[in-house]
Formats: C-alpha cells, structure tokens, sequence
C-alpha cells in the first residue's frame, strides 16, 4: 500500500510540475474538523458573553432581561439535558426574526451565512422596535449533503415544516457534534466562497 501511494504521489507531482507547478506537496485533513469545532467553540463562547454583557447593561437601564447563554441556561435548570432541549430555542427566534430558516440538519441556514452562524438570545421587557416573520420556507431542495456525510447517520434528509418534530430531522441523541454538516452545507460553502474573494 505504501509503495502504490509513493508511486501515485511521485505521477501526480511529476505530471503537476510538467503543467508548471512550482512546488506539491500532500497533507492529511482528516484532522481538520478539530480546527472547525474549535473556532465553533471559541465563537459561541464569544456570543453567550455577549448576551450576558448585555442582560448587565439592561438591567442597569432598568429592565428585566434573562440571557440564554449555555452557562445561563445550565445554572437556572432553563436547559433540560434528558431532552436536549431549552424552554425557548435560539433557531425559533431568529426564524421569526426572518434570519432564515430550519435545513434538514436542524441547524439555521441563511441565504448570507449558510449555517455559519453563531446565536444567543436576549429575553427583556424593554420597548425595543420589534419585527416578527413569518417562518422561511426551507430552501434545502433536494439536496441531503448533510445526511449523506454525516459519520454517524443521525440526520433523516426530512425537510423541516411547522410542528415538525425534531426528532423526525436528527437524532440528537446520537449526534457527535462533528460539526461536519454545519461546515459542509453547501450554503455555508457558498458563504465561505464569497469570504475568501473578499
């Protein structure tokens, strides 16, 4: 096996630099997806501070504001681990914000991000300028690029409705949070496309 690899390496860099490579060079990716979860974990622990920053700055104002951070939600019992599931979750609110809608993974997609985004939310009785939507239509199609690489086959390639449950789209039970259908729905790739010509 290692030699048929050497010998494939040696023709493609070969035929490479006949067509004007300067330089080829092989690496394993297989590793990449840490970095992923990483910058994943690193920016969601950026938005919960946020969100707790700001019930800080309410409540100075004067108003009643509860932040659903993780670390909030934990310490309040808001969260219900058995169930994986909070009294108000962040994708229903930013679909009635109009942000985007359910994809097939579970996971908020947007025509601008993908399901590159980072969420918490904010609950107060201040008198902000409010907008509520209807919720988007999915606009998934038929693609199942997150049920075909999912590692551990826990998404069904259901598209997402009002009333569905959850449980018809993924089981999040068995979820490893690889993170792999985030990064690799082709919204999320056409947004990190975009990024990159910048």
């Amino acid at each position: 096996m290692a030699e048929a690899q050497i010998k494939l390496g040696v023709e493609i860099e070969s035929e490479l630099r006949n067509r004007g490579a300067d330089f080829v060079f092989f690496t394993d990716i297989s590793h990449s997806n840490q970095i992923v979860e990483d910058e994943f974990n690193a920016t969601e622990s950026k938005t919960d501070q946020l969100a707790d920053v700001m019930v800080d700055y309410l409540t100075l104002k004067g108003y009643s504001a509860f932040s659903q951070s993780e670390n909030n939600l934990y310490s309040t019992g808001s969260y219900n681990e058995s169930t994986k599931t909070s009294t108000l979750p962040h994708k229903t609110i930013a679909i009635m914000a109009g942000l985007g809608w359910i994809g097939k993974h579970n996971l908020l997609v947007s025509s601008e991000s993908g399901s590159a985004i980072s969420m918490c939310t904010v609950l107060t009785d201040a008198p902000l300028k409010t907008v509520s939507h209807p919720p988007a239509s999915p606009e998934c199609g038929e693609c199942t690029v997150c049920r075909d690489i999912c590692p551990v086959q826990v998404i069904k390639g259901t598209t997402w409705s009002m009333g569905i449950a959850r449980d018809e789209l993924v089981d999040v039970y068995r979820c490893t949070m690889c993170l792999k259908c985030l990064a690799l729905c082709p919204w999320t790739q056409n947004y990190l496309e975009r990024k990159q010509m910048k």
